[in-house]
């Protein structure tokens, strides 16, 4: 059974190897996208399935405008992948040295991003819909042994106490909310480092997890949200 589902960030990295599996697995896939990539213009010529949207998610206009284009199409969204979200490899370092000015950057598109995505997603999320909020084992609080990367860590645990709330608001409806870590990527996002570490994981294997859970929500105890790609439970 085809499934309509909405991919943030799907220009490269997780977002797009997401999108290309649910495209070759028969799926329907709405892609909203700061930066139209060549990857992500070349798959749309490959699946009629797949429409682009250019939306930053800083922006609630456009979120809103990019939106609006399914009340036309009548669709309802089966899964919801809020994966979109920015690093800042030089925010490496401890609070004397941090920018917190750009941490306001960080947060306006990791934590109110996906919070307004969900916002103008939810008149076409139904009974059944997943929503999976890609935040981070860096948005634990209880975990955390961090000694930088502040606007980063804070953004992503904002983004869990919005999905949480989120949760909360949907009790009753039948729609599940996860706050997912994909694990160390060898994306552009986990640098040189997950690039050479045989401990990352491909952007391709991360894709293949996360949508284990998306499809088959039923695996995961209804009282367990927060979780890594191995299925384990995570510390707010």
């Amino acid at each position: 059974m085809s499934r309509f589902v909405l991919v943030t960030g799907a220009g490269k990295g997780l977002g797009y190897a997401v999108a290309r599996r649910h495209l070759e697995a028969g799926d329907r896939v709405f892609a909203l996208e700061y930066q139209l990539t060549d990857s992500l213009l070349s798959l749309q010529k490959d699946f009629s399935a797949l429409t682009i949207r250019k939306c930053d998610l800083s922006s609630t206009g456009e979120v809103s405008e990019a939106l609006q284009d399914l009340a036309a199409s009548r669709a309802s969204i089966d899964i919801l992948y809020n994966i979109a979200g920015i690093f800042f490899e030089s925010d490496r370092v401890p609070l004397e040295e941090t920018d917190i000015d750009r941490c306001l950057l960080l947060y306006n598109v990791n934590s109110l991003g996906p919070l307004r995505v969900m916002k103008y997603a939810l008149p076409f999320l139904k009974q059944g819909s997943v929503v999976m909020n890609v935040t981070s084992e860096a948005g634990s609080v209880g975990d955390c042994t961090r000694k930088g990367e502040y606007g980063y860590s804070m953004s992503k645990a904002a983004c869990n106490m919005a999905s949480k709330t989120f949760s909360n608001q949907m009790q009753g409806r039948g729609i599940r909310v996860f706050c997912y870590h994909p694990g160390w990527m060898k994306t552009d996002m986990g640098g040189e480092g997950a690039r050479l570490s045989p401990d990352a994981i491909t952007a391709g294997q991360a894709a293949a997890a996360v949508m284990d859970i998306a499809v088959r929500p039923e695996q995961i105890p209804e009282n367990v949200m927060y979780l890594d790609y191995t299925k384990s439970p995570l510390n707010w």
